[in-house]
């Protein structure tokens, strides 16, 4: 019944083909006839007898484009890519403009599988609007290939949106390997977590990709946090990749970090403990000493009351002239003579009251340094100083004595600059922040040095100077000289430096100070300077303050050997927190190991065990 319906359908197309062919004189309208017929033929089912017409008329009518299109539709119908992809290519050579076939041919290349990225290149710059993301994917994978960086980037972009829609694992994965490439690590690895964040086997590679970006970065803790996701979702993978001896690294940096923590808060706890425990005894004998005092007070008012008043009769008036006269020779024989009640118990009774007084008000007494400590000492107690060592860091490979005798309360001064340690400073804002009140130059003596001449003197004649007056002791020349300076160029923190060094050596402490800080002010990061500041502050503030002082300028800079000294010697003689001071000590043999004053440290690490 098909075969004779199917026969008849044929017959009657024939019929007709012959009827337009009689009927149509033109050649163009004859091949457009067959092309229709074949069409037909082909909508029909008949491919084989559509296909004959047209490769006729393609004799006829070579690169003719509608007859090659026509071929190539036919051969996409009958599940051909190949022979389709042939004919559709030949036919957009001739129409390369037409952006409809184009399209056509890049399907039937894709379904060929054949190399068609020139053709997708074509149509992303020929007609954009017509891409669909999953063509823009396609490019960008094409343009990876090829190693197009930039570009294969520029067309994954346009294809994913994540807000909108999580990307395939293998896109996520290829857009944050191209980032990597292009160096912009923070993007890669937002769109490497995304691709990692699945069972997909894109997330292997994922994850060595994220591996990678974090010891790059020597983010350790994302790098063992990566290791571990990649242990659990893919068992054994780290071990036969090239990250194996990474992994190990981290394992044993892991170790390190916890036996730190470890030592850092048994550290704390012992500084605590001690703490409490100076406490408790400086409450202690707080207690007694008022307790003391209270009861020789008590004992002085009752032994007052019962006492026997002494004699105001007339007659004692008579006497008073010699009396005073014995006085001015020596005011307590006087005393005692004129108040005979005096020389027995009330006199012992004030005298222990002011032994007690004196006892309470009396300041510490320096002594030497213990070989041992004893954990029972108190914190009232002297506090105990090498003279041969000042809490300030000295270097004796670099440095220069200056003994001077303008000023007594300043002798003895020892400058050290370390030029073979550097230290990174961290910010201060209580520096940058203050405000310096600088000391009036004297008016006279600063008009003399910077009296206007025949030809202006420079900065570095000025300094020149006032270093030629500080070799010659003449501090104050040089003081003046500096401020002369500092009026041409007032932002030198050198020239602050030096003038608080002048300052210093004559002895005035607090212009020192101010200038000093004034120093560490322009230049904050200059760890000479901060250094040359606490020289002046140990001499100028009391002893807690100065420990304030070290403290902050430890905080600023962690890494200074000097500072770490200091600051260690510091918590051992004035606050005697010796746990710390250790601590300190320690750490400044880790610091510089060939420091000059390794001994002195290793002896108070061994002296506090």
């Amino acid at each position: 019944m098909l075969k004779a319906n199917f026969k008849s359908v044929f017959f009657i197309t024939l019929v007709t083909t012959f009827t337009l062919l009689i009927g149509c004189s033109s050649p163009e309208e004859k091949k457009a006839a067959q092309i229709k017929e074949a069409l037909s033929l082909s909508a029909n089912g008949a491919n084989a007898e559509a296909l004959e017409i047209l490769e006729n008329l393609a004799t006829l009518y070579p690169n003719d484009l509608e007859i090659l299109n026509s071929i190539g539709q036919i051969y996409t119908a009958q599940g051909d890519p190949t022979m389709a992809a042939f004919f559709l290519e030949q036919a957009y050579l001739q129409a390369p403009e037409d952006t409809e076939l184009l399209f056509k041919t890049y399907q039937s290349l894709e379904a060929a599988k054949q190399p068609s990225a020139h053709l997708l290149e074509k149509l992303a710059v020929q007609a954009p609007g017509a891409m669909t993301p999953e063509l823009w994917v396609r490019l960008g994978q094409s343009r990876q290939a090829e190693n197009k960086v930039q570009p294969a980037l520029d067309a994954y972009l346009k294809g994913v949106n994540p807000e909108q829609q999580k990307p395939a694992p293998e896109t996520a994965a290829a857009i944050g390997q191209l980032f990597v490439k292009a160096g912009n690590l923070p993007q890669a690895e937002s769109w490497l977590k995304i691709a990692a964040d699945n069972d997909d086997p894109n997330a292997l590679t994922a994850l060595f990709a994220l591996l990678e970006i974090n010891l790059r970065q020597k983010d350790w803790v994302e790098a063992e946090a990566t290791i571990a996701q990649l242990n659990k979702q893919f068992p054994g993978a780290v071990e036969a990749s090239q990250w194996k001896q990474a992994q190990k690294e981290l394992i044993r940096w892991r170790k390190a970090q916890d036996e730190m923590k470890a030592k850092l808060a048994q550290a704390e706890a012992e500084k605590k403990a001690a703490q409490a425990a100076a406490a408790a005894r400086a409450k202690a004998q707080a207690e007694q000493i008022a307790a003391q005092k209270a009861a020789a007070e008590k004992a002085a008012a009752e032994k007052a009351a019962t006492a026997e008043p002494a004699p105001t009769a007339d007659p004692a008036i008579a006497t008073a002239a010699p009396a005073i006269a014995t006085a001015d020779a020596d005011p307590s024989t006087a005393q005692q003579e004129n108040e005979p009640g005096l020389t027995g118990g009330k006199a012992q009774i004030i005298a222990d009251l002011e032994a007690a007084e004196a006892m309470a008000d009396a300041p510490a007494i320096e002594g030497e340094m213990p070989d041992a400590i004893d954990p029972a000492i108190s914190t009232t107690e002297a506090i105990a100083f090498n003279p041969a060592i000042a809490i300030e860091p000295a270097d004796p490979e670099i440095s220069f004595e200056v003994n001077y005798d303008q000023a007594s309360n300043a002798a003895g001064t020892n400058y050290s600059i370390a030029a073979d340690t550097p230290a990174e400073p961290a910010p201060s804002q209580s520096i940058q922040e203050y405000t310096p009140q600088f000391p009036e130059p004297d008016t006279e003596a600063s008009s003399q040095a910077i009296r206007p001449s025949t030809q202006a003197r420079s900065i570095e004649e000025l300094m020149a100077d006032a270093e030629t007056a500080t070799l010659d002791r003449d501090f104050k020349s040089a003081i003046r000289k500096y401020w002369a300076a500092i009026s041409i160029a007032n932002n030198r923190a050198d020239v602050w430096n030096l003038l608080s060094r002048a300052y210093l050596v004559d002895g005035q402490l607090k212009n020192a100070e101010t200038t000093a800080l004034e120093a560490v002010r322009l230049e904050p990061r200059e760890v000479a300077y901060t250094l040359d500041y606490l020289r002046v502050a140990q001499r100028s503030k009391e002893p807690q303050e100065f420990l304030t002082e070290l403290e902050t300028a430890f905080d600023r800079f962690p890494t200074s050997p000097e500072i770490t000294l200091s600051l260690a010697r510091g918590h051992e003689r004035i606050s005697k927190d010796y746990p710390t001071a250790r601590n300190l000590y320690l750490r400044f043999i880790d610091t510089a190991p060939r420091h000059p004053l390794i001994p002195e440290a290793r002896a108070a690490v061994d002296r506090l065990r």
